[in-house]
C-alpha cells in the first residue's frame, strides 16, 4: 500500500501515526501475507480485541449504572459483535484499504464480515500502540457510537439465533440446532432451559419464561464462547463430513 493511501486512511480516522509501519500491518490480512511473505494483522488484531473490549466496557459501565453484570455482558457481546465491528469497518470505508490477495478479493473479501470486523481490531491496536489509549478510545467510541445508542435504546435485545447462525455457516457452514433440556416450575412461572448445539457439541445453554426466549439466550452464550470451540470444531468438520454427520 503506497503512503497516498495510508494518508487518506489516517485523515478519515482523524489521526497522525508517527510509525506508519504497524497501520500498514494493520491493514494485511493473512491471504496477502501468505502470498507475499509479509506479516499479518493477526497478533494486532489479537490485542485490538482487548482494547476494544476495554474501552466498550468502560462506556458501558458509566452510562448504564443500573445495569447488572449480566446485563452489561449482554450489552457488550451486541456493541463488539463481528456485525458492530463489521459496520463500523465500513462506515469508515476500510474495506477499500485492506490488503488481501487476489483470490480472496474475487471471492468476496472486501465485504466479508470477519475481515472487516478483525481488521477494525487491528488498526485500534495500531493506534493504540502509536498514538495510545486515549485516541484509541476517542475512535472506538466514534465508530461504534450508533451500536452504543441502539443500546440506550434497548434495541440490543435482537435475534441472537440469526447472528449465531451467520457465523457458524461462515466459518463451518453449518447451522446450529437448539433443543429444551429441561423445563421446571408451575405452568405460569416456567423455566426453560435450552442448549445450542453444533454436531455433537454443545456451544451454549441458555434459559427463559418460554422456549424462544430460552433459545435466544443459548444462542447469545454460543456467541460470547464461539471463539473458544471454534478451532476444535474446524479440526473436526472433515471427519464429520466423511461420517456423514451434518
Amino acid at each position: 500500500m503506497d503512503s497516498d493511501a495510508l494518508a487518506q486512511l489516517q485523515e478519515k480516522l482523524g489521526v497522525r501515526f508517527k510509525n506508519e509501519a504497524l497501520l500498514r500491518q494493520a491493514l494485511i490480512h493473512r491471504s496477502a501475507a501468505a502470498e507475499r511473505s509479509l506479516d499479518s494483522n493477526e497478533r494486532l488484531e489479537f490485542l485490538g480485541d482487548s482494547v476494544v473490549g476495554l474501552v466498550v466496557s468502560e462506556n458501558l459501565f458509566r452510562l448504564f449504572p443500573d445495569y447488572s453484570e449480566g446485563n452489561l455482558a449482554k450489552a457488550k457481546a451486541y456493541v463488539v459483535s463481528e456485525s458492530a465491528l463489521a459496520e463500523a469497518a465500513l462506515a469508515i470505508g476500510l474495506e477499500a484499504f485492506v490488503v488481501m490477495s487476489a483470490g480472496e478479493a474475487a471471492s468476496g473479501g472486501r465485504t466479508r464480515r470477519s475481515i472487516l470486523a478483525d481488521t477494525f481490531e487491528a488498526v485500534i491496536a495500531a493506534i493504540y500502540l502509536d498514538c495510545g489509549l486515549r485516541t484509541a478510545r476517542r475512535i472506538v467510541q466514534k465508530a461504534l457510537k450508533d451500536a452504543i445508542r441502539e443500546v440506550e435504546a434497548d434495541e440490543h435485545r435482537r435475534d441472537y439465533k440469526s447472528s449465531l447462525q451467520e457465523q457458524t455457516q461462515a466459518h463451518l457452514r453449518k447451522a446450529p440446532i437448539y433443543r429444551i433440556v429441561s423445563e421446571t416450575g408451575r405452568d405460569h412461572e416456567k423455566v426453560f432451559v435450552a442448549e445450542a448445539v453444533l454436531g455433537t457439541t454443545v456451544i451454549g445453554q441458555g434459559s427463559g419464561r418460554n422456549k424462544k426466549e430460552a433459545e435466544q439466550a443459548a444462542a447469545l452464550d454460543a456467541l460470547d464462547h464461539l471463539p473458544r470451540f471454534l478451532p476444535d470444531l474446524v479440526a473436526d468438520a472433515p471427519k464429520e463430513a466423511e461420517s456423514g454427520v451434518q
